[in-house]
């Protein structure tokens, strides 16, 4: 619920942006790790292929991420953030923080903090199991 809830505030929130709550995270990946390449971003954040490829064409074709290949192997795309997303990614920050403010709402700081960690030990489980489960099957995984 918190999930599906969570992607419509910012669907709401940043709907003039005309980019999904999907792309968000892409752009702050990007942000954050400028340079990084299509494969690294989608080890990073636990993405299939392709479907990191569908998110940057659209970012890309929105003028908020510019491509570059790699002068040493052309397979290779590095991922840069243009001027016109760095608007857009404060709001995102903005947007991020004001809906975590109103989730914690009424909390202590020792509560807001307890609930952090402990959905950051559960987030490690998850991708834990889920590498697990794709050994076994003899997939590869992309998530830590």
């Amino acid at each position: 619920m918190i999930y599906r809830n969570t992607n419509r505030y910012f669907d709401m929130a940043l709907s003039d942006t005309k980019i999904s709550s999907g792309q968000y995270f892409f752009l702050g990946f990007i942000s954050e790790n400028e340079g990084l390449t299509m494969y690294d971003l989608a080890k990073m954040g636990g993405f299939d292929k392709g479907t990191v490829t569908k998110a940057v064409q659209k970012l890309s074709e929105m003028d908020y991420v510019r491509i570059e290949t790699d002068q040493n192997d052309k397979r290779v795309r590095h991922l840069y953030l243009t001027n016109k997303a760095k608007p857009v990614l404060e709001r995102i920050y903005a947007t991020r923080d004001h809906w975590k403010h109103q989730l914690v709402e009424g909390f202590t700081p020792e509560q807001e903090q307890e609930i952090t960690e402990t959905l950051r030990v559960m987030a490690e489980h998850s991708c834990a199991i889920v590498t697990e489960i794709a050994e076994q099957k003899g997939e590869r995984t992309h998530g830590k």
